[in-house]
Order: C-alpha cells, then structure tokens, then sequence
C-alpha cells in the first residue's frame, strides 16, 4: 500500500517544481511521492516503509538537498490531515524545539509508531526499559538504543516530580534534556532511579549535618529595620536561614530565606555529591544511599567509583569493588572469585548431560 513499487509514477507536483527548479541537474527518473494516509491505523501500519518512499522522493528532486530546511514541511504536508493530527500531539523540548525540523520530526514520527502514547506503569524502572528494548528489536528498529533512550527522555520531560526531587530537575533548568542527551541509557536510568527515590521524600526531609545547622533550624525570625542593601519580604531578617521561616530573597540561589552576602563562602555550586547548587550545610545528597556503590552522602548519579558493567566474573552490574564473585571458590576449577556459571572450566550442556548416565 505505501511502497514505491506498487504504484505508477504521478505528474510531477509542485513540491516538486519547486525543489528541481533549484537542482540544474536534469532529472532523469521521476520518484512519485508516497500517497497521503487514510487513518491512523494505516499511518502505524505503513509508516516505515512509507518513510523510505518518503526519502527516496525527496533525495530524487532534491540530490543535493540545498532545499533541505523545507523537508519538514513537505513532509507534513504529503502526510495530509491525519499526519498532521498526530503532530499537535507531540512534546517538543530542549533541542527539539524546531517543530519543523526534518530530523526531529521523524524522531517523533517514529517514537509515536513504536510506542503510541505508552507510559511506564507501576512497573520497575529496568523492566520497563526492557520492555521497550523487546518492542523495538521485534519491530526491526535499525537502532532500538537509540530510540529507547528517546523514549525515557520523552517520559521524563513530561513527568511531574515532586519533594526533592523536584529540587533536583529544577537545579538543571534549561539545560536537564542536554544533559540527559549527554548520557547513556543506563546512566539516564540511574537518573531516573533517583528522582523516584527522592520522590517519596519532601524537602524538609533532608537530614541535618551538624549540631549547628540543627538548632539554627528552630530558631525564630527578629524584627529588623529595612537595609538598602537588603530586600526583606515581611520587613524581617531570619537569624537562619531556612525556607519555613520565610523572608529574604538571595540572589545566589533565588531562594527565600537567606541574604547573598550571608554566604559568599558557604555556598555550594555544582556539588560533587549531588549535582546541584545549595548552601554548604543542607546537601540534598546528605544520607542518601548511593545503589552504584552501597556508600552514602551522594546520589548514585554522581557517584565516582569505577563501576563495571556485565562482569565477566558475575555476569552482574556493580561497582568494581564490589563484585559478588569475589571470594567465592567455584566448585568446577576450585579457584577463588568467579561464580560457577561464568567460570571457562564449566562443562558444556551436553557434557552434563552425559554425566547424568
């Protein structure tokens, strides 16, 4: 229904006119363009193949794509309503800002073919990675990594967080789908596990680091005179600096609570340990349990330890200090630190068999 081979080659359109008029080379094979889709249906059914049709038509008109920024536009308009219904419904973020553009729009196009408007249920965080891995190679996806990573960075734009977590997303403003974009998939996973975690938690939850901070906790606010230098909210100065007491706005933080010369050398930027920038004693990463490494005080995303990935003495994910293997005695070469299944000495399927008789 949507290849190029079944159908015989249509006049030569308008987009076509345009785009050859700016190629002097002679075309000497007309490509007729895909048909416009029926339903949606059609549109889930045909869409890879009828995107080939799609390139095919336009790399024929346009060999030197000189013309390419308006690709996105001849695409949605050969797509005819029903493509164009379904591209109202996309998010657009970060990089993919340009609606228009060629790439991004087949990203889209493609995301919404494989996996419709799919959200993670209650499901683990890997198995629901897994299951879209599963979809994408059944499908034949020629980068399922690719587009799963995608995926997750989709569902992410568009989850709401809340407690602490909040705290962590905001901390990246603009730049959290760059950034998301600059990891791998089981980095952005990680990530995301600890959003989750940091989700059951509420902002006054973060435990405190040193007597001092604790009883500056419970301190009252005190009447003083507005400064010129100093904006207060309710004409009061909080003796610490905490955000149920209200008052001042830092301009380091953009915070209430605190005045900016209060902090020139207490102030955190781009910690270490959790990735954000905050005053030096209320560390949102503070008594956290990293899941990399098994420490605690940063979250697992910032975690320095080395970690390995498949280990070839485990088959596992752990950081490389702390291999489950290690110790173990395997009972099919007596040697230490590798488990049983992974060891080179282990007897094939069929020498078990055999030893059964």
């Amino acid at each position: 229904l949507g290849g190029s081979s079944s159908r015989q080659a249509e006049p030569v359109n308008s987009e076509q006119t345009e785009l050859s008029n700016g190629n002097e080379s002679t075309i000497t094979t007309v490509i007729a363009p895909p048909t416009i889709f029926a339903t949606k249906d059609e549109f889930v059914r045909i869409w890879f193949s009828w995107k080939n049709d799609f390139f095919a038509y336009l790399k024929n008109i346009d060999k030197v794509e000189d013309k390419k920024q308006m690709w996105g536009f001849m695409l949605l308009n050969r797509m005819g309503p029903i493509g164009q219904e379904i591209h109202r419904t996309f998010h657009f973020y970060g990089e993919d800002k340009n609606t228009l553009d060629i790439d991004i729009l087949i990203k889209k196009f493609d995301l919404y073919c494989l996996y419709g408007d799919k959200k993670r249920s209650n499901e683990d965080i890997d198995e629901y990675i897994h299951e879209l891995k599963f979809f994408a190679i059944a499908q034949d996806y020629i980068d399922p990594m690719r587009i799963v990573k995608e995926k997750i960075i989709q569902d992410m734009s568009t989850q709401r967080f809340t407690g602490k977590a909040a705290l962590l997303i905001e901390s990246k403003g603009e730049k959290l789908i760059s950034y998301l974009q600059s990891l791998d998939l089981y980095h952005i996973a990680l990530f995301w596990k600890q959003c989750e975690h940091l989700m059951a938690q509420k902002i006054d939850e973060t435990p405190k680091q040193n007597s001092t901070y604790a009883n500056s906790a419970t301190a009252e606010s005190v009447p003083i005179e507005q400064n010129q230098n100093q904006s207060t909210i309710w004409g009061h100065r909080c003796k610490l600096f905490f955000p149920k007491l209200c008052c001042a706005h830092c301009n380091k933080c953009k915070q209430f609570n605190h005045y900016t010369d209060n902090y020139k050398d207490k102030y955190i930027y781009d910690c270490t340990k959790c990735g954000m920038s905050h005053i030096q004693s209320h560390c949102p990463a503070y008594g956290e349990l990293c899941i990399k490494c098994g420490k605690r005080n940063h979250f697992s995303m910032m975690c320095r330890v080395p970690f390995k990935i498949n280990c070839s003495k485990c088959g596992m994910n752990h950081a490389i200090s702390r291999c489950p293997a290690q110790g173990r005695i395997c009972r099919h070469c007596n040697q230490l630190n590798h488990l049983e299944e992974k060891c080179p000495d282990q007897p094939s399927v069929f020498e078990q068999v055999q030893s059964v008789y």
